[in-house]
């Protein structure tokens, strides 16, 4: 059974990524060693582009695990004025010439004042956000005089592949999943196998198919932002589909111990009682 994420970024949302220029990317190597790194930036939607040189910290720590965070603010004197965004997700090197023209040309349309120069030197990143959060104190009637030091910031989640689960889970999330990629044609899930992975399509599409009395039938098709396994995970059963990629695909996926357990968390439920629940809601 597949699911749908919020992926429609609000446009007041977009317009900010549109009007600001830098972000703040945090990035950390293998074992766990952090770095921080302003970088001037361009956006696609939610999708993000920087450049940095391959030698840079930041770079070499992307090759080597390519989740991280990022900010993107601007200084406010009056802290019931400010905005911001604060994300995750997964960055990757842009390796098509045509790709790396083509974000070339949008940080020439963004700052027009910069001089052109060779990108020979330079490598461009993609940042997939897997999760965004817009602060907004204007208007929301945050108390910046209150009992408690500091102030208090109005937080909306503006997107999310994660959006049907409450926003303080969202750092377990991260934590569990495991990149993937499956050329074409692969087969990712077949029918009648154990439910061992929860998945979340980041790019590329998938088919499912099912097989039966009168063949093989299509299912559905998913695409960037569907997921799928979590009921025979939660149920503890059979894989009723096979899932096969039809065309080069990336994926997130979760061991079934680690989605089971977040879930029955966040509904604030044991595993066995979640999967008497979903039995006796899908009868």
């Amino acid at each position: 059974m597949a699911g749908e994420a919020v992926l429609e970024v609000p446009e007041h949302v977009l317009q900010y990524l549109v009007e600001q220029e830098t972000l703040t990317l945090a990035t950390a190597s293998p074992a766990g060693v952090p770095h921080a790194g302003t970088f001037l930036y361009v956006n696609e939607g939610p999708s993000l582009y920087f450049w940095s040189r391959p030698d840079t910290t930041t770079a070499k720590h992307i090759g080597r695990n390519p989740l991280v965070s990022f900010t993107i603010d601007s200084y406010a004197d009056d802290l019931s004025q400010t905005k911001g965004i604060q994300g995750r997700g997964e960055a990757r090197v842009l390796l098509s010439g045509e790709e790396v023209a083509r974000v070339a040309a949008l940080f020439g349309d963004k700052f027009p004042d910069l001089s052109p120069g060779n990108t020979m030197s330079i490598s461009f990143f993609r940042i997939a956000p897997t999760d965004i959060e817009f602060i907004d104190n204007s208007g929301s009637g945050a108390d910046t005089e209150g009992e408690s030091f500091g102030a208090e910031f109005h937080r909306e989640r503006a997107y999310s592949l994660f959006a049907e689960l409450p926003i303080e889970h969202i750092d377990t999330i991260g934590a569990g999943l495991q990149r993937m990629e499956a050329p074409a044609g692969e087969t990712i899930v077949r029918q009648g196998g154990p439910a061992d992975k929860f998945f979340i399509v980041v790019e590329g599409e998938l088919e499912v198919m099912r097989e039966g009395d009168e063949g093989k039938v299509t299912i559905e098709t998913l695409g960037p932002g569907d997921f799928y396994g979590e009921i025979a995970i939660v149920r503890d059963s059979p894989r009723t589909a096979t899932v096969t990629a039809k065309s080069a695909a990336k994926l997130l996926t979760m061991e079934r111990e680690a989605f089971a357990d977040l879930v029955a968390q966040s509904l604030g439920t044991t595993g066995a009682a979640l999967r008497e629940r979903v039995d006796a809601l899908n009868g």
